[in-house]
């Protein structure tokens, strides 16, 4: 992954550095430098890979050779004339741009101003880098940039190369690539499998097999009745139009035939979607980025996106560029919103209910589970038909210092027949109170974690083994990983669910802060708890403990819904 970008004179920035700790969400109000970063990042790409053909990896002593680039193949930034791109257009000096990927230096490019139409561009001297090291960042990952969706043309024809989509979206107009997208996304069977489950989760469509002849034809239909008529993607609404452009970029442009991986650079994913939608779309990413191994850089002002996402991925793009320091003070500037931000009560208003868990990441793997067991009643309501608070966040997206009570009575203001579930976890001993599920809006129904949490249920070993493989690329540190935890729960091995032994240990320990860090630092991997719900994608179906499914099943009677787990 990307880990710093440092910026010199482009654009609105002087002189500034992002820190980048995985996926990142850029939030704060118009012209203050979100979509600036992702053009930068596209940039330092571009540039690389061009500069990269002259094969010169030879300093001189005012430096390293320079590439032209020219204005009509520069697609990072649709400019009229390159001084655009200097700060206050003072083009006498390089503007430069830095990247840091993972286990390799800052490489920093420096940009130098030719004329209206062309630039220079080439690694900017340092003592650090060689030839191994510049071959091997440039080759860790490519770009696409992703605006948000406008321009869908009436007919599109079949295009031969990556370079023309990509020319189209950094102009801006993904709508003139869409089909070709569809087309792309087709021939990778996985990939349409995905597009078409979540468009079905998320709509209620089913998308046909594209078409091509002199032009490309795509369509869908609109429920699931075998005679559903056909429309046309032209005829479909925008929020249709951007969660289909956004999920298809992102499963067609992070699977990159020469290895790389994909960093997706989004600008607005929130544009033209309801609320609902808003509060569920970056978590749709999110999971896909997870399963392709795609790195998300995410502009947006949705309130919804941020209220929803962990403030650690947050940059706030105020003055000086940051990252929220802690849950506290991302709190800290929503408190003109009092209690109920303005989002909690356009979100009751379409919900089926509110479900409180202790923990944000809580939801994170039950939404995993959901997918494993294919359970599409439950993952619908956890992505997009519940309001969801952690107890222990504070405001907006947890509860502050109030409590689910609390806060269920000032919601109920806005829809008197808000039903309302608190998952408690299982050390939980401030309320005693028994489980109860009515699925009605009578009173606070809860149920409680029968283990201390709901990563207790993370400790299986093919799970495990599946993790590290997939994180660690490898079998040798997944192996340390699983053995570790065989000799530390060897005093329950053998030993029945039932045993009072193992009763106690699952009951009493707080596994997500003791055991699992601890198999992730002997795995020699950085995985915070925000990513356990890769673990619970790793599960097979036979794996999960019934207990999740039984939670699943409760969490849909308690908000009136039918289904079951599909086991």
């Amino acid at each position: 992954m990307i880990r710093l970008v440092t910026l010199k004179d482009f654009k609105l920035f002087g002189n500034v550095e992002f820190p980048i700790p995985g996926h990142v969400v850029l939030a704060g109000p118009n012209n203050t430098g979100k979509t600036t970063l992702l053009q930068a990042i596209a940039a330092w790409e571009l540039g690389f890979r061009k500069w990269l053909e002259l094969n010169d990896f030879n300093p001189r002593v005012n430096g390293y050779p320079w590439q032209e680039l020219e204005r009509l193949n520069f697609s990072p930034v649709a400019v009229r004339s390159f001084d655009l791109l200097w700060k206050n257009r003072k083009r006498k000096q390089s503007f430069e741009i830095g990247v840091q990927v993972d286990g390799l230096p800052l490489v920093t490019l420096e940009f130098f101003y030719q004329s209206a139409g062309s630039i220079s561009v080439r690694p900017k001297n340092d003592a650090a880098l060689n030839a191994t090291i510049l071959r091997k960042s440039a080759l860790r990952f490519q770009t696409t940039f992703i605006p948000a969706m406008s321009g869908l043309s009436r007919s599109e024809q079949r295009l031969a190369d990556q370079e023309a989509i990509d020319s189209a979206l950094a102009q801006g107009r993904p709508g003139e690539v869409l089909r070709n997208l569809l087309y792309i996304a087709h021939q990778d069977e996985a990939a349409w499998r995905t597009l078409n489950a979540t468009m079905q989760r998320l709509f209620s469509c089913r998308l046909e097999t594209p078409k091509s002849g002199a032009e490309l034809l795509c369509e869908y239909r609109q429920g699931n009745a075998a005679d559903a008529p056909f429309f046309d993607v032209a005829s479909a609404g925008s929020g249709f139009l951007q969660v289909l452009l956004l999920l298809t970029l992102l499963l067609t442009q992070s699977k990159r035939a020469d290895g790389t991986h994909a960093v997706l650079l989004i600008d607005e994913p929130d544009a033209h979607l309801h609320m609902m939608l808003q509060r569920s779309i970056y978590g749709e990413l999110r999971s896909i980025a997870a399963s392709r191994q795609a790195q998300l850089f995410v502009a947006t002002h949705s309130e919804m996106i941020v209220n929803n996402i962990d403030s650690r991925e947050l940059y706030l793009m105020y003055g000086v560029p940051r990252l929220i320091q802690s849950d506290l003070e991302r709190a800290q500037l929503t408190t003109s919103f009092g209690a109920l931000t303005h989002s909690d009560i356009l979100e009751a208003e379409g919900a089926k209910g509110v479900l409180y868990t202790e923990d944000f990441t809580d939801i994170d793997i039950l939404e995993a589970f959901a997918r494993v067991l294919n359970d599409a009643a439950a993952l619908k309501l956890l992505t997009r038909e519940l309001v969801t608070k952690s107890s222990k966040a504070p405001l907006p997206d947890g509860l502050g210092e109030f409590s689910p009570q609390k806060h269920w009575d000032m919601l109920k203001l806005v829809r008197s027949d808000l039903p309302a579930l608190e998952l408690l976890d299982g050390d939980n001993q401030k309320n005693k109170a028994p489980d109860s599920i009515t699925g009605t809006a009578d009173s606070l129904q809860r149920l409680r974690w029968r283990r201390y949490e709901i990563e207790s249920y993370l400790l299986l070993e093919g799970p495990l083994q599946r993790f590290f493989e997939k994180r660690l690329g490898g079998v040798d540190a997944a192996a340390i990983a699983v053995a570790e935890l065989q000799k530390r729960l060897a005093f329950i091995a053998g030993k029945d669910e039932s045993d009072p032994l193992v009763k106690s240990y699952f009951q009493s320990e707080p596994l997500s802060k003791t055991l699992l860090p601890e198999l992730m630092v002997a795995a020699g991997l950085d995985a915070p708890k925000r990513d356990y719900f890769e673990i619970a994608a790793q599960f097979k179906p036979e794996e999960i403990h019934p207990e999740i499914i039984e939670r699943l099943n409760q969490i849909k009677q308690a908000f009136g819904v039918l289904g079951v787990a599909n086991v």
